[in-house]
Formats: structure tokens, C-alpha cells, sequence
């Protein structure tokens, strides 16, 4: 079955060619109706049958252009553009994309009932004692076997603190739901005074405990390793022992955590997340990819595009690890024994951009001299092309003749070579805007969009952060040789509800500057953080629940935060915010005026 796909201003339509006629046209009876700037009311007629859709032109004043050639008949091909005026059109043949692991109902997964036992238990620890004792290319990260053990137990938050008394910080954390993340202080208020046992290898339980104003179920225990103090705690929301108590399970869990993080920072690789796999998707050196939901559908995606011959788009923000994903999945294929070579779009002069990709034949003094592009250095491999959406549109047209023939022609050259190379772009976001735009070629843009892969911000994987910022202090730690303790609760919750719009390199940007700031022996403590980071700890719409309940003031700051995230998410385009939000641009005119922004 095919469809039309129609790129305007105001968005991406797709009609279905599902009658053997159609009418094409700006008039409210057509069976296609495009409302734009130079579509005549009875534009055009399609015709379809046999595996074949042709289009004729009905003597509009604008015609049917495709290609840039006027037509007055012609039979459609895939991926070729069409002008009908103002806009650009193009016949896909759909395929149905099968997303793994989403049944596609949108509902909520019911909590998990726990399933915990003496058996269980006993194989949690077995898989842990595994992972202490593989190096750090091991094919397993901690944070999965605890997000697993917690699962278990119905879900639930673990967090290990390194320290004593008000000098504790946090050494190790993970949790079943990210909302448990920033409920350190709470749970240090509640072990506060019981973690202490005559028998100090004891694990005390607390039964009336709390979590995020739920009631659960709490272990605690104090303990030393390596002449350093430990506080093991977990909460447990949906978890009561019965005929079992895993008590004496999470004294050795304890021990296990310790070795197992000692031994892994011993590499140079931070701790967790050496080089490994991912069920069948090799990850780059330095791509820490994490539990969150967001994060594993992304890797699903990659999964499924390891080895098929298209080209691929990563679509996501700047600094988000496309280039680091980009090259897990060349290291994933069977190019893995070939070049992976990456190349700018943008932040140069054209001729530049062009002599980089395809190559110069640059005069010499007895013979002109060839200088390689990188199409033909990518030979075989994998060619990542950045900010592919800055690429100038003459060069758009050269790379539109490159993906269909293969040949590669160097600038000033008559000599072209045939390469083999494996196309993944990255951007911003869809490329279907810049086509709205006239800025960037729709047969270009269908073919670098085979399959598209969304790669989230870090605000959309806020689960990852505790593993990231601790992989940061550790990596940097490393790197000056200084030894610190960890992160107090404080710094970790207002770190964690940050929204880093500068995404890995600000994360990483903060943890440095922290690590140097902090005296050697201490914790990291929120009086150290930068003012962006502490005024950002106020997070989301949800109003304080301090806060005085005064309607009118309460829907202002909602108001005001949401149009900020808008203009934020659409890089302060402010029709596109406007869209976001349901509003029109001058309905959002006059609330931002209102509301002093």
C-alpha cells in the first residue's frame, strides 16, 4: 500500500492512496486536500493499479514539478520529490515497523507483586558474587542485578552510604522507580538511631517505615569494610516477611557491594560500565547507557538496525552520545573490521564541507595531488555524518547522486570510485522541518530517515543520573588522584533534579568542578554546587505543598514553568512552543506578556 506524505509549514500529513483516484487540491472535495500557498482548488489527479501511481496535472496555473522538471503526466517513483506550489510531497510505500516490547496500549503496567524467597535470594547473590569476581569488561552492570534483586521484592530503593553521622555520603544508589531517587534524607532520618545493634553484624528491620509517604518496609545495617564506615539501607514498599526474612541475606550483601565496587574502580574505566554488551549490541568505549526506560528503547531501536542495509538518523539534542551510539553500532555489525569515520555538516565554509566528504584534486607541481574525502576513507565502514541537517543545499545534491549510485567524485575530478559505506546521520530533530523549510531536500532527508532513532535528553532519563554522576566523580577522581566520600544526600537530590540542558559534557563540566572543589576525605556537599544547580531543585509543575494555597498565584507558576519547558524543548521557537502548549503564537504573546516573561 502506498500514502503521500505532504511536508508544510505547520507540519507532516499523510493520505492514504487507498481508491484507484484521487484528487488533489486545495478545494474542501478533494480527496487530498493540501490548503496552501499555490495549490489550485482541482490541482491534480492520482491514479493508482498494478504496483503502479501515476499523477496528471489538471491545468493548474503552478502544474506538478518533480524533480524541478513541469510535468503534465508522469509515473511516480519512491523518495522522488514532488512540488504541487509550495509544497513538497513524496510517495513512501509503507512498512509496517514492529516496536519491540510495546504492545502499543499506552496503559500502565500494574505494580509488581513480590516474588522474593530463600531460593531467589540465593541466586541474587550467586549473580552478584559473579559479577565481584569478573574484571571490568564484564557483560554485566551491577545496577541491573540490584534493579533485578529489587524487583523481586515487588520494587523498591537501595542505597549505600559511605561515612558516619551527618558526614555521610552516598556511595552507591539505585532505584525500581526514579521517585525514590531524591528520598535519601528520609531514609537516613528514619535508620537514624536504629542502625546502631549490640551485634554489629546485624541487620535491623524497621517495619513501620516509610517511603515517598508510603508505608514500607525497611533493613538497615552499619558496617565497616576496608577501614571505612557503611550504611546498607533498603525500602521496600510492597514487601512483608513472612515465613522468610531475607535479613541475614542483606548482611552479605552488604559485602558483596563493597568488594565488588573496590575491585571495579581498581580500572581505569569508571565504576559499573567498562566496555560490554548489551544483548547483542556492543557499546562504545565511554557510552554509559543505564536502566531507564527511555534509554533501553533506544538501544532496542539500535538493536534492530545493527545489520539491515539502511541508513540510519539520531535524531536527539547536542551532547546526548549519538556520535557514542553511532559507534556502538558500527562495532555491533559485520563493518566492525572496517573504518568508522565521522564527519561534520556544519561549522565550516561549503567548499570545505565538500573537499572533507568527497574529496579535492588539488594542483600540484608536477601532477595534481588527490586529497581522500572521508566518503572514500569510510570504504567498507561506517561514514557518521554530524549536524546533518546544516549541510548546504548544493551538497545535499551531490550526496542525493552519492546514495544512488555509490561513486564517489572528487571536487575538480573526472575520476569517480565506487565505495561501499554505511550512512548514519545525526540531528537536532526530524528532518522534516527543514524540508517544510526549503532548506533541506525531501529525497535526501527520506533516504537519511530510513529508520530513525529519537535518543533521549538526559531530563527524559533522569532514573540514569545518580549512575552517571557517580561514573563522573569516579572517572574524574581518577584522573587527579584525589579521593573523596562520595556525594551527600542533599547534593545528590538537587544533581538529580537538574535538568542539564547542556545534557553529558554540563553533567560531566559540574562533577569536575565539584571534585576539585572538595576537600580530599570529604563528601560533596551542596554548598559546593553552582547557583544553576541549587535553583533548579524546585522541579516540574507540582506546586509546593508549603507553598500558600492561593489558586490564582498557583496557576501563574504553572503557567510560567510550562511555557519555559516549551520554549526550552523548541529552542524558543516560539510557534513551535505555541503548538506545544495548544495555544496560538499571539495567545502565547499575550500570556507571556501577562506573566512577564
Amino acid at each position: 500500500m502506498y500514502r503521500l506524505v505532504a511536508y508544510a509549514q505547520n507540519g507532516v500529513q499523510r493520505f492514504a492512496v487507498d481508491r484507484s483516484e484521487m484528487l488533489i487540491g486545495s478545494g474542501e472535495e478533494c480527496d487530498i486536500r493540501l490548503p496552501y500557498a499555490g495549490v489550485g482548488r482541482e490541482h491534480a489527479r492520482l491514479r493508482s493499479g498494478a504496483d503502479e501511481v501515476w499523477i496528471e496535472d489538471l491545468g493548474s496555473r503552478k502544474g506538478v514539478v518533480i524533480e524541478g522538471q513541469r510535468v503534465r503526466q508522469a509515473k511516480l517513483e519512491e523518495v522522488r520529490e514532488i512540488r504541487l506550489g509550495s509544497i513538497a510531497l513524496v510517495l513512501e510505500n509503507v512498512v509496517q515497523e514492529r516496536q519491540s516490547g510495546d504492545d502499543g496500549s499506552g496503559e500502565d503496567e500494574p505494580p509488581a507483586e513480590p516474588m522474593m524467597d530463600a531460593p531467589r535470594m540465593l541466586d541474587h547473590l550467586a549473580g552478584i558474587s559473579q559479577w565481584v569476581l569478573a574484571d571490568s569488561s564484564s557483560s554485566t552492570t551491577l545496577e541491573s542485578l540490584v534493579i533485578a534483586l529489587l524487583s523481586d521484592f515487588g520494587g523498591g530503593v537501595l542505597f549505600l552510604f559511605q561515612g558516619e553521622a551527618e558526614k555521610r555520603g552516598i556511595k552507591f544508589v539505585v532505584a525500581t522507580d526514579e521517585r525514590w531517587l531524591g528520598s535519601g534524607d528520609e531514609i537516613l532520618q528514619q535508620a537514624k538511631g536504629r542502625e546502631q545493634s549490640p551485634d554489629p553484624s546485624e541487620v535491623v528491620a524497621i517495619p513501620e517505615g516509610e517511603l515517598a509517604g508510603e508505608a514500607a518496609w525497611l533493613a538497615c545495617r552499619t558496617f565497616n569494610a576496608l577501614d571505612r564506615p557503611y550504611l546498607l539501607v533498603m525500602a521496600l514498599p510492597r514487601f512483608r516477611p513472612r515465613e522468610w526474612s531475607p535479613l541475614s541475606a542483606l548482611r552479605t550483601l552488604g559485602d558483596q557491594l563493597i568488594l565488588g565496587l573496590v575491585h571495579h574502580v581498581g580500572q581505569f574505566e569508571p565504576i559499573l560500565f567498562g566496555r560490554r554488551e548489551q544483548a547483542g549490541l556492543t557499546l562504545a568505549p565511554g557510552l554509559i547507557a543505564g536502566e531507564s526506560q527511555a534509554m533501553k528503547q533506544t538501544l532496542s531501536r539500535l538493536r534492530a538496525a545493527i545489520d539491515p542495509p539502511v541508513h540510519i538518523l539520531l535524531r536527539g539534542e547536542p551532547g546526548v552520545s549519538k556520535e557514542l551510539l553511532a559507534h556502538s553500532l558500527h562495532l555491533s555489525s559485520s563493518r566492525r573490521d572496517e573504518a568508522f569515520v565521522t564527519a561534520s555538516c556544519g561549522g565550516a565554509k561549503p567548499n570545505q564541507i565538500e573537499a572533507d566528504l568527497f574529496g579535492a584534486e588539488i594542483p600540484g607541481k608536477s601532477a595534481p595531488l588527490m586529497r581522500e574525502g572521508k566518503l572514500l576513507l569510510a570504504d567498507g565502514g561506517t561514514l557518521y555524518l554530524e549536524d546533518v541537517e546544516q549541510m548546504p543545499l548544493h551538497l545535499q545534491d551531490r550526496m542525493v547522486r552519492f546514495i544512488r549510485s555509490g561513486e564517489v567524485e572528487p571536487t575538480e575530478s573526472l575520476k569517480s570510485t565506487r565505495v561501499d559505506v554505511r550512512l548514519i546521520a545525526a540531528s537536532r530533530g526530524p528532518l522534516e522541518i527543514q524540508v517544510a523549510r526549503d532548506r533541506f531536500r525531501i529525497d535526501l532527508a527520506y533516504r537519511l530517515s530510513q529508520y530513525a532513532v529519537d535518543v533521549p535528553a538526559l531530563r527524559e532519563r533522569r532514573e540514569d543520573l545518580p549512575l552517571l554522576i557517580q561514573a563522573a566523580v569516579n572517572r574524574c577522581c581518577h584522573q587527579t588522584s584525589k579521593r573523596i566520600q562520595g556525594i551527600t544526600v542533599k547534593a545528590m537530590e538537587a544533581l538529580a533534579v537538574y535538568d542539564y540542558p547542556g545534557n553529558l559534557p554540563e553533567l560531566e563540566n559540574i562533577v569536575r568542578r565539584l571534585v576539585y572543589l572538595c576537600p580530599s576525605g570529604q563528601p560533596i556537599d551542596d554548598s559546593m554546587l553552582p547557583e544553576e544547580v541549587r535553583l533548579g531543585k524546585i522541579k516540574g509543575l507540582r506546586p509546593e505543598t508549603t507553598a500558600e494555597l492561593n489558586l490564582e498565584r498557583l496557576v501563574s507558576d504553572c503557567e510560567r514553568a510550562a511555557i519555559r519547558e516549551a520554549l526550552h524543548r523548541s529552542n524558543g521557537n516560539k510557534s513551535a512552543a505555541a503548538r506545544q502548549l495548544g495555544l496560538s503564537r499571539n495567545g502565547l504573546a499575550m500570556k507571556m506578556n501577562r506573566l512577564g516573561l
